[in-house]
């Protein structure tokens, strides 16, 4: 898209835009942050665009009469109409209808935004309105075989395991709130004003400032928090809550809605940060969905392989297939590996 904005007007007339302010994905997080960079000088009208167009909710924060709204409406129609060089039109005209039918999902944003920025809201006694700095959602994601560190606003430090992503507003200076699909390890710096908060599924974790990893990836039966200093406080969205030390974690089972607290294998949780892949008695299901995670592969099994028990091993920055070469001998199978793509067999 060719896209070039002489001010804040021409970014609230872009369905795009208005789409990314109002309801963000990491696509539209990725286009627009890309399209920034390519377009520095821009970057302050696009911040007070995006001011302008979240402050629809001026109007319902601050209980103003229907009556102030509808003259803020109406003077806002003429300093478009002078922005167009045009006479005001018929408030109630089809031709007018027409010309600012794209004006209606922003209107009261830039009503009430525009009378901040030019002074028209009321007299010195009046409650006074600040426009707050626009926050914006970022989103950091990493594919399947791929391992990533990202710094967050207030300094902290993520870093995100094969196959997840996190997102965070731009700013921490209201609070500290980072929700996440997959599994990260966070360092976060400590602030007793502000704690830090990790969303995922229907685990919320809140820490001062300490060191944890955070396992929770949808299509598992389990999803755990593990503390490697500090203290962190674990919620459930039913109402159970934990608190774990340094060298225990807590197991979350989404099906039952349990929450226990134990001790725990550092290699086995936290040694992916190591390029350590280690397993403890895991079903083959879940061995192969991590392998599939680690090494951004997908396997196919042949009909007559059929894997019982429970597998336990320990690799360190291993191949695929010096992986797969320790299980083949124990598990009576062959494999075949061809553009991405593992095919087992048995032998």
């Amino acid at each position: 898209m060719n896209f070039n904005p002489v001010d804040e007007t021409d970014f609230l007339k872009n369905p795009l835009f208005i789409k990314w302010v109002t309801n963000p994905n990491a696509e539209l997080d990725r286009y627009w942050q890309d399209w920034a960079s390519k377009n520095v000088d821009k970057k302050d009208t696009m911040f007070r665009a995006i001011e302008l167009s979240k402050s629809m909710a001026w109007k319902n924060q601050y209980k103003m009469d229907e009556g102030d709204f509808a003259q803020m409406r109406d003077r806002l129609l003429e300093f478009n109409a002078k922005w167009e060089g045009q006479s005001p039109p018929s408030l109630y005209s089809d031709r007018y209808k027409k010309k600012f039918a794209w004006l209606w999902p922003v209107a009261a944003s830039i009503l009430i935004a525009g009378f901040l920025l030019f002074n028209h809201i009321g007299s010195a006694d009046e409650e006074q309105v600040t426009v707050e700095e626009a926050q914006v959602w970022l989103t950091k994601s990493v594919p399947k075989g791929v391992k990533k560190v990202f710094h967050l606003p207030d300094g902290s430090m993520v870093m995100l395991n094969s196959d997840s992503e996190i997102k965070y507003l731009s700013s921490f200076e209201n609070e500290r709130v980072v929700e996440l699909i997959g599994q990260a390890f966070f360092e976060v710096q400590k602030n007793e004003e502000l704690p830090f908060t990790v969303i995922s599924g229907e685990l919320k974790t809140k820490v001062l400032g300490t060191s944890f990893d955070v396992s929770a990836y949808p299509e598992e039966s389990r999803m755990h928090v593990a503390v490697v200093t500090g203290k962190v406080l674990v919620n459930t969205e039913s109402g159970v809550s934990t608190t774990i030390l340094p060298m225990e974690a807590s197991y979350y089972d989404p099906d039952t809605k349990s929450l226990k607290k134990d001790s725990y294998d550092y290699n086995h949780l936290v040694g992916w940060r190591h390029r350590i892949l280690k397993f403890r008695e895991e079903s083959y299901g879940h061995v192969f969905d991590r392998l599939s995670k680690w090494y951004n592969v997908s396997f196919e099994f042949a009909p007559e392989v059929v894997l019982k028990g429970k597998y336990s091993g320990e690799f360190q920055n291993e191949s695929l297939e010096n992986v797969l070469n320790g299980m083949k001998y124990s598990l009576g199978i062959s494999y075949e590996i061809q553009e991405g793509i593992v095919k087992i067999r048995k032998n």
